[in-house]
């Protein structure tokens, strides 16, 4: 890794650090007033967290199908926590690089369309996510009238996006140029996903379902606090969130999410204190589980044999 990505990873988490502890100083009262409510829904927050990833394993392993690759339900969840896990101890969404390496170490899937799953995933994710977005911004002005018109703008560009790129992506012709031949196999290797409908359906259901976990999450993380909002406001938190990984500078979004967090939590009437709180809350049900997950999962597949029938495309 540069150096210089190095330092702007960890130039913007000291600012945000810095940025939190600041507020935290001066906002201390705030803080007291909240209440630990019931331990009982850590538990129930960390299987959702698990339930996640899981979802995220299955995803990963819908989209490699049309490649020859078939991995196992275990194999699939534990690669997705690696994944994670790599993502939280390395800038710039280093996990997705772990990811790569051991599909091309072993099952002998190329870069190429390795970029081509991660393209079709983000694309289905956003789709997903945008549309979810824009019905959510909805419910929230029907239940308590407030509607930030910045916020539905976005989302209605992301979801008119995602649907052009979806139904107009064509397949292109294959160059002499390297840098030129690799860009076409990804656009290519998106085309093959997009011509099975059926890997789309499935995947932009999983989609939906780890929306609806993670709102349910976020849901009772302010239980955990005494805090009540509705549903929809929680959904409507989890999908912005979901929209962070376009942001990918710190370690797992270190800073990042949570300031997400805080400032869309602002729109919708909810307290900085509060959403800080909670985003932290779900920071640190996240660090338990990669950390001790991550590595166990990270000796097991380091030590998978190889699978030396691959299907090739």
């Amino acid at each position: 890794m540069k150096p210089n990505k190095k330092l702007i990873s960890t130039a913007v988490i000291l600012i945000l650090l810095a940025f939190a502890i600041y507020y935290f100083i001066n906002n201390l009262a705030d803080f007291k007033q909240l209440s630990f409510v019931s331990p009982w829904l850590l538990v129930a927050i960390t299987m959702l967290f698990i339930l996640n990833y899981y979802f995220i394993g299955v995803i990963t392993s819908n989209l490699l199908r049309p490649f020859g690759v078939k991995l196992k339900g275990m194999e699939a969840f534990q690669l997705s926590i690696v994944t994670g896990f790599y993502n939280l101890i390395t800038p710039f969404r280093g996990g997705m690089a772990a990811r790569a390496i051991y599909l091309k170490k072993k099952y002998n899937f190329s870069y190429d369309n390795f970029m081509a799953t991660l393209a079709a995933s983000y694309v289905l994710i956003f789709l997903v996510a945008s549309l979810v977005g824009m019905l959510s911004t909805l419910f929230i002005y029907i239940s308590s009238g407030i509607f930030s018109w910045l916020i539905f703008l976005i989302f209605s560009g992301l979801f008119i996006g995602m649907v052009g790129t979806i139904v107009i992506a064509p397949k292109l012709k294959e160059r002499k140029n390297r840098w030129l031949n690799s860009a076409i196999k990804v656009v290519n290797g998106w085309h093959l996903i997009r011509g099975n409908w059926r890997i789309i359906a499935i995947t932009s259901i999983l989609s939906l379902l780890q929306l609806i976990v993670g709102a349910l999450m976020l849901y009772l993380q302010f239980k955990v606090f005494g805090i009540n909002i509705n549903y929809s406001s929680a959904l409507f938190l989890a999908t912005i969130g979901s929209l962070g990984i376009l942001i990918g500078i710190t370690p797992a979004g270190l800073g990042i999410q949570e300031a997400i967090t805080v400032f869309s939590a602002l729109t919708i009437g909810i307290g900085t204190a509060e959403a800080l709180s909670v985003a932290l809350l779900g920071r640190a049900v996240s660090l338990t589980v990669l950390f001790v997950l991550g590595p166990i999962y990270s000796y097991i597949l380091l030590n998978r044999k190889p699978t030396k029938d691959i299907k090739t495309k």
